[in-house]
């Protein structure tokens, strides 16, 4: 049995903390903030997020970062936006350590600040750590009931010790994979977002299922192609961490990005959705972040570019359909299929 702690505890960190601690691990799970810590210890659930799932014996809250000194590994499960916030208080908690746990990021998007990925600017800040992704198709509601789940492990560590981590993740109802290619594991989690949210626009612009699945299988290959550009594995992108994650992103009911672009579809504007500060629409960001790399490294993302130009230059939701068929035929003979 290993020793966790998971910095974060929203519904995905919560989830993973159920997930690790029914696996007979001990886990320390971390609230923003001691107040958050409280109420759960009190309550012994995340009654935010998962109510009526009880705490077992070996999972526990805290709010400071002490348990990650004697952790076996560190999940770090918190949207983009606090990825900053938190490696500074992991640097205050580990002054003065040299001999730490490797530190596996759930984080799905760009941090805001940089457009950076979040593996090169938590390596930027804590270049003592070893990092490495968990991600792929996991979401929270189905790993906290134990239903089956599949997701991938990157990390650049040695094979022996990828394979115990691996290993104690890994149950019955939770297949881990592992790969080295960690570039690709956490672009494949960031990229597919701002599809999903083109997904749910075009559930009412498409036109036909025929439609949808066309652009579904756009979106793959764009994905993939941008991808690559920015230095993933093109195989990486038609598994788990890619083609599953958008599978499961873009058809989700539960998924906020897909319900983003189901609103927009409606007519809401994006600043109007998200005013209350109560929705994490990781896509929204990353559709920026992404439509400017993409434009600075000059790799062709038609479809990306439609999302954006709803999103951002206030065009109208119907021109999903223009992100699909608008494409010149000359383009599509000399360009890759789809």
């Amino acid at each position: 049995m290993a020793k966790f702690t998971i910095l974060g505890a929203g519904a995905w960190g919560t989830a993973l903390g159920l997930h690790l601690a029914s696996r007979g691990h001990d886990v320390v799970l971390v609230p923003r903030t001691p107040t958050q810590a409280d109420a759960m210890d009190a309550a012994r659930e995340n009654s935010i997020h998962f109510p009526g799932f009880s705490f077992p014996k070996n999972l526990r809250t805290d709010s400071s970062f002490a348990a990650l000194l004697s952790s076996d590994a560190v999940f770090l499960a918190c949207a983009t936006a606090g990825v900053l916030e938190f490696c500074r208080r992991i640097r205050e908690a580990t002054l003065g350590f040299s001999r730490l746990p490797p530190l596996i990021t759930l984080c799905k998007g760009l941090v805001p600040e940089s457009l950076q990925f979040p593996t090169v600017a938590i390596q930027s800040l804590l270049p003592q750590f070893e990092i490495g992704v968990l991600s792929g198709p996991t979401h929270a509601g189905d790993v906290a009931l134990g239903k089956p789940t599949a997701a991938v492990i990157a990390t650049a560590m040695d094979r022996e010790r990828a394979c115990r981590l691996q290993a104690w993740i890994s149950s019955p109802s939770f297949r881990v994979y592992r790969t080295a290619d960690v570039t690709g594991v956490e672009l494949g989690g960031a990229l597919k977002n701002p599809y999903a949210i083109g997904l749910g626009i075009a559930e009412k612009f498409a036109g036909s299922d025929n439609g949808w699945a066309a652009l579904l299988t756009r979106m793959v290959a764009e994905l993939a192609r941008i991808g690559v550009s920015l230095g993933g594995q093109r195989e990486t992108f038609y598994g788990l961490s890619g083609l599953g994650d958008l599978i499961a992103t873009g058809n989700g009911r539960w998924s906020r990005n897909r319900t983003f672009g189901e609103r927009i579809a409606r007519g809401e504007k994006p600043e109007a959705i998200l005013s209350d500060g109560k929705l994490t629409v990781e896509g929204y960001g990353a559709t920026k972040g992404f439509h400017e790399l993409c434009r600075r490294k000059k790799i062709p993302a038609p479809v990306l570019g439609g999302i954006y130009g709803i999103l951002y230059e206030d065009r109208p939701p119907e021109d999903i359909r223009s992100a699909l068929m608008g494409r010149s035929l000359r383009e599509e003979m000399d360009g890759p299929s789809p």
